[in-house]
């Protein structure tokens, strides 16, 4: 829209249940809201995403829905770019909330000063924050899937989801970008149906740009309720990095290879044990060490959070390293036509 600062975008596809809390709040922000831009990109949702957004549209004119043929959030982002002609661009997430200074402290930081930065504002890139990690509902599993899902044992150690000073990263999560910055390096590439955001970051890195991560710019984001949804969300982002490997190895860290060398390490061990015994004693020594982790990570875990998460999460952590080692397998021989 004609005279907006910021635009965002908000990929959904079937997002009813979330859209809306994501929007409200978008609009309560201490940015000005008639400076923002909010294009929902929708992929063909089939329940009543598209209607809710719809309604936002009649009582706000600045919140517009936008189809996205191509479904995947990649070329979502890039929809919303060409459909605006905003300075600033923050691309959000359906699934979560966001406080109230969220889009006012990523336009902030790429106007502060060089002290406060440790470099050049203008090398900015990309600013973004942090993520605080609530279950959809209550319950047992959705509860222990929160926990996970901000467990280093669980998930990494990326900044973003257990926390970290201020500071530059490899990577953060629903970031804002000045306009300048996207004509430079270009947009998302729209064959990675997932990983987009991994492959741009690396890209902004390379071009000279820095990522800044500010605790103050926090997202409330809403993890899986089951055991089924996480593995489906692991092997996904998985196989995305199998993808990612052929792409640009560089947007890959140790981090997101661990669960391969777990998962190929069994198989590997199990093969291997039928031709040369030895094998199998170095396959059940490296299990019971994975177990002893699982089971010291679940209790520290329960030990904060509550005793009674202690046998979802030693299960799920088992079953998520399981599907993210497994969907990087997949990912290996599904991205072989992908071009650097």
């Amino acid at each position: 829209m004609a005279g907006s600062i910021v635009a965002i975008i908000i990929p959904t596809l079937n997002e009813e249940k979330f859209i809306g809390k994501c929007l409200d709040s978008v609009i309560v922000q201490s940015y000005p809201f008639r400076e923002m831009d909010v294009m929902v990109v929708d992929g063909g949702s089939k329940d009543r995403t598209r209607e809710i957004v719809n309604e936002y549209h009649k009582k706000y004119p600045n919140i517009r829905l936008l189809d996205n043929s191509g479904r995947i959030q990649s070329i979502a982002f890039n929809i919303g770019v060409q459909n605006s002609a905003a300075p600033y661009i923050v691309r959000l997430d359906a699934h979560a909330t966001y406080n109230k200074v969220y889009i006012e402290k990523c336009i902030k930081n790429f106007s502060a000063d060089a002290e406060m930065l440790g470099c050049a504002p203008e090398l900015v890139g990309n600013v973004g924050g942090v993520w605080d990690i609530r279950p959809q509902h209550s319950g047992l599993i959705a509860e222990s899937s929160a926990i996970l899902n901000q467990s280093r044992f669980g998930i990494g150690g990326a900044a973003f989801r257990v926390g970290a000073p201020a500071g530059f990263v490899d990577t953060v999560p629903f970031g804002c970008f000045p306009r300048m910055v996207l004509n430079h390096v270009g947009g998302m590439r729209e064959d990675l149906p997932r990983g987009e955001d991994n492959e741009f970051n690396s890209r902004l890195r390379k071009a000279g740009y820095k990522i800044y991560l500010d605790p103050e710019i926090v997202c409330t984001y809403f993890s899986r309720d089951t055991l089924k949804a996480n593995m489906k969300q692991m092997y996904a982002n998985g196989e995305s990095v199998g993808h990612l490997l052929y792409v640009d190895r560089e947007s890959v860290g140790l981090r997101h290879l661990v669960p391969l060398f777990f998962v190929t390490g069994i198989i590997g061990g199990v093969i291997l044990s039928f031709i040369w015994f030895p094998v199998f004693c170095i396959l059940v020594a490296g299990l019971g060490l994975y177990i002893l982790c699982d089971f010291v990570a679940s209790c520290l875990a329960a030990k904060e959070h509550g005793w009674k998460y202690f046998l979802p999460l030693f299960l799920m952590f088992f079953c998520v390293h399981i599907s993210y080692g497994w969907g990087t397998i997949v990912g290996l021989f599904t991205g072989r036509k992908l071009k650097k």
